[in-house]
């Protein structure tokens, strides 16, 4: 078992930054590339598995999830005309007061 499969991959990333701290302050170029190649390898790792499991949840649940974005837009929408809304009257009744105090 590799190193990136017994850790995550933040795990592993975060020990082959200090790695590379040491030898990078040893000046061993050829450390600092191996800590590039075994950090560059275990995001592959996480980027590749992420985009199947992208692929499976879409296949399965997408129909779901795409009603439940579009309930999400319109209810964030309904929230933004509110809040427009809402400016507008602070923004009429601070027309009101100044007209009212500056004539």
């Amino acid at each position: 078992m590799s190193d990136c499969e017994k850790k995550s991959c933040c795990e592993e990333a975060s020990g082959h930054d200090k790695e590379a701290q040491k030898s990078h302050a040893e000046g061993s170029l050829v450390e600092q590339m191996t800590h590039w190649w075994k950090s560059a390898g275990c995001k592959a790792w996480q980027e590749v598995v992420t985009e199947i499991l992208k692929e499976k949840i879409r296949a399965a649940y997408g129909a779901h999830l795409e009603k439940g974005a579009e309930a999400f837009v319109a209810a964030e929408g309904a929230r933004w005309q509110a809040k427009v809304a809402q400016a507008k009257a602070a923004a009429e009744f601070r027309k009101a007061i100044e007209k009212e105090v500056l004539g």
